[in-house]
């Protein structure tokens, strides 16, 4: 992504805090000390408290009197939310891009399904993250050309929060088989012009990402109970 202006201070501590939210780096729930962070990042600790203001806007960050900064911890009636509204958005987004779609926007779509899959191929990756990443750029390329500014913040936005749930389920290689069908239809059906089928598809590909989320959190917590924590 091409820069249109260099970042200051403020904002490089901002994406900087939010791509390690974002990523797992810090996980739900965990403490966030402005001071720890600051040594560990080697800057001063006032842009971090500014950033968890600004992340707490965006639901990424609790902020407390009592309990002082921590990631937003994660529910099954959070990410059922977050799926509820992406049912809703992110099929309109697709059908907008692809109404938009070119030669050169399904080459980027292309190229996003090949990264995927080289590191789907033949096991997946051992690394959760970078294969999740990847993931959720073949999304963005699907999006890439939806000429709605607000429709594409809002996706984006409920994307970053899906993110920290896939990052949750430690089984995630148990759908790959069924993400990686639904990718390559999702990709087929772009470059055959078929909006249609392209906005079924990832219907099903988000009820899918959904189930498992939920299936990993409810085991969570009755693992939680048994333990009595």
């Amino acid at each position: 992504m091409i820069e249109t202006a260099p970042q200051t201070r403020s904002d490089w501590v901002y994406e900087r805090l939010k791509h390690a939210i974002v990523s797992g780096e810090l996980p739900p729930g965990g403490r966030l000390v402005a001071a720890e962070l600051a040594q560990r990042w080697a800057l001063s600790p006032t842009p971090l408290r500014e950033a968890f203001q600004r992340l707490e806007g965006l639901g990424l960050v609790e902020l407390s009197s009592r309990r002082g900064a921590r990631v937003a911890a994660a529910s099954v009636a959070e990410a059922e939310e977050i799926y509820e509204l992406r049912l809703i958005l992110e099929p309109w987004a697709l059908r907008r891009s692809l109404e938009q779609s070119d030669d050169a926007h399904r080459a980027e779509v292309a190229a996003a399904h090949k990264r995927l899959v080289e590191l789907l191929t033949p096991v997946p990756s051992s690394d959760e993250r970078l294969l999740l990443e990847a993931h959720r750029a073949f999304h963005i390329a699907l999006l890439a050309r939806c000429p709605s500014l607000w429709l594409t913040r809002l996706t984006s936005l409920l994307a970053d929060h899906s993110q920290r749930y896939l990052l949750l389920n430690a089984h995630y290689s148990q759908r790959v088989s069924e993400s990686m069908a639904e990718h390559e239809q999702l990709l087929e059906a772009t470059l055959n012009g078929d909006i249609e089928r392209a906005a079924r598809v990832l219907i099903t590909h988000m009820h899918g990402s959904l189930g498992t989320v939920r299936a990993v959190l409810e085991a969570r917590k009755e693992t939680d109970k048994t333990l009595g924590t």
